[in-house]
This record gives C-alpha cells, structure tokens and sequence, in this order.
C-alpha cells in the first residue's frame, strides 16, 4: 500500500523540513499551503491550497487515492513572543487545530502527528527536570502562545482517547536550516548575532534543537510512536552569552564581554518592543515574554523519544553553525 503523508504549515520552518525530507526519501507529499506560498514548496510536492481556519477549504486537502495510507503531519501554527494581544494565535492553533483534526477523523486518516510545544507543559523549578504531561490545561500555562498548544494539546488526546490514532511531538526552541522565510524569531536573532548587530547579551538560556533533529522524532513517531502518547523533542541548553560567542566565531568574530544586567534589560525590553513595532515595522527580537522565558527552567528531557523513538539530537555547535552558513 502506498503512504500519502500530508503536511500543514509546509511553507514554515519545519513544514519545509519534513517536505524535502520526505521527498529526499521518495515519498509522496500533499502540502497545505495558504494562497500565493505555492511557490515555496520544492519541485514534487503535490501544493494544496488552503487555511487551518477555514474547515470548508481543507476538504480536498484529505481526499484519498486508492489503496493510500494518509497520514497527516499537523505542523500549521502561529508563534508569537509579542506583549500585544493576538487574536490569529488562538484562531489558528486552536481552531485550525480543531478544523484539521475534525477533517482527519471523517477522512479516517490512518495516522496523525501534531507538532505541539514544550510551552503547553507547565514550567518546573529550576533544577527540575521537566518531562511529558498526560493532561494540559491553559490554566497552567502562561503567555498566549503556550496556552493555545496547550488548549491544542488537551484537544488531540481527546481525539485519541476517542480512537483517533494521534500522537503529540514537543519541541522546544527550533533553529537550524530550513527557514527559507525567515519567520522563527531564533532564526533571527542567531543571524543577527553572527552579524554583530548585538553589542550586549541578556543573562539566561534555553533548550533549542536542530529544525533536521526534530523531522527526524517526527517521522520516527509516525513509525514508532504510542496512540495519545506525548514525545519531547528537545535539544540542548544553551545560555544566550554562549549562543552569541558560538555565533560570532562562526563569523569570525570575537566574543563579547558585555551583559546587560537583568533588570535593566527588563526596563529596556518593552521599549524595544514599541520602537520595533511602530518605527521599523518588525517583530523585536527581545520582548518582555521572550526575556522572561529565558530565565525558566529550560531542563527538558529527551529521555522518552531516545528510548521509544531511537531520537538523538545533534550537538547545538552544528545546528548554531548551519542556521548561520545555510
């Protein structure tokens, strides 16, 4: 029997990962992009046009050829570290998330993956190691991105728990190669600090994982994975001065010397904020939600998806270097 993987969000970072991945490897892929993206995808992929939050539009998306298995990876999204409201943030993760699994059920998609966050697990202290949950609630939560994977989370293990067969990835921060748009705020900020237009680091860390690491967990847990079981896919911590010291000396640059204490970076970061939005007409790369999370417990353990999945991360030098030289 023949595999159809369909892929939401094909366009983003690790939509276009696992669609050059997947047809690297000679399979079959239908991706779901939204109208005027169709060009992005590379040559073999079957373009569907459409919207998460749109059911009616997602019709065609899940059709079946005969003797198919279909298996769809829900990778569609909306990530935000703004301090301002956004009301597409829970339409599209949420809603569209809704919209999607509804559509897999009445098409009786034989497998489903949704590519949640380690942001819809509640936060431990640090020094805890932080591992899979059985439940999520936006209630424990905080920021409106983690509790729309959240809400998004809770509504794939009730599909599961009604028969679907769904599994759920978390990854934590996604850098690496593949971002032709440049959309991933850690993307961004990498870049930015090879290219010297950082003068100071902010104190605190996080896990990030390789965008290539994470196609892979996903592909091993459509294989591998347990109907309604949770699977961190997380990488490596990292502190932000060692982040921009990695970056800089891929650019041949020397390190920098210079932290800016946190509170004043907590004075300074929703200014930023306002100036990026009002005068440059762009995302900040440090916000007041973004700096916050930076000094959480960012401890995540991998350990499940190693014994379950066969998942490694690569070492962080290599996806540092490759999301800078791509």
């Amino acid at each position: 029997m023949n595999t159809l993987y369909l892929i939401t969000g094909a366009s983003g970072h690790l939509g276009s990962v696992l669609t050059e991945k997947l047809l690297a490897d000679g399979k079959n892929v239908r991706a779901l992009v939204l109208p005027g993206e169709e060009d992005l995808l590379p040559e073999g992929a079957e373009a569907f046009t459409g919207d998460v939050t749109d059911k009616p539009s997602l019709s065609g998306f899940f059709w079946r050829p005969k003797d198919t298995e279909l298996v769809l990876l829900h990778c569609a999204g909306r990530i935000t570290i703004a301090s301002r409201p956004d009301p597409m943030v829970h339409k599209i993760n949420v809603g569209g998330t809704r919209n999607v699994l509804e559509c897999a059920r009445d098409a009786r998609v034989d497998r489903v993956i949704y590519v949640s966050s380690v942001h819809a697990i509640p936060e431990r202290k640090k020094g805890t190691v932080i591992r899979e949950v059985e439940a999520f609630s936006p209630a424990d939560v905080q920021g409106q991105y983690a509790k729309s994977k959240a809400a998004a989370s809770q509504l794939v293990l009730d599909f599961a728990k009604r028969g679907m067969n769904a599994s759920i990835v978390h990854p934590s921060g996604i850098i690496g190669p593949g971002d032709s748009l440049l959309q991933n705020h850690s993307v961004r900020t990498i870049r930015a600090m090879a290219e010297g237009k950082f003068h100071t680091v902010v104190p605190g860390g996080y896990d990030f994982v390789d965008s290539r690491d994470v196609a892979d967990g996903i592909l091993a847990c459509v294989r591998r994975g347990r109907q309604g079981e949770c699977y961190l896919l997380s990488g490596h911590y990292i502190t932000v001065r060692q982040m921009m010291d990695l970056a800089r000396g891929c650019a041949g640059k020397r390190p920098l010397n210079m932290v800016l204490p946190y509170r004043l970076a907590e004075f300074v970061a929703p200014a930023g904020e306002k100036v990026a939005r009002a005068c440059l007409k762009r995302p900040s790369l440090l916000t007041p939600y973004s700096l916050k999370t930076l000094q959480t417990n960012g401890k995540f353990s991998h350990e499940k998806a190693t014994l379950e999945l066969g998942y490694h991360p690569r070492p962080i030098e290599e996806s540092i270097r490759d999301t800078i030289l791509e």
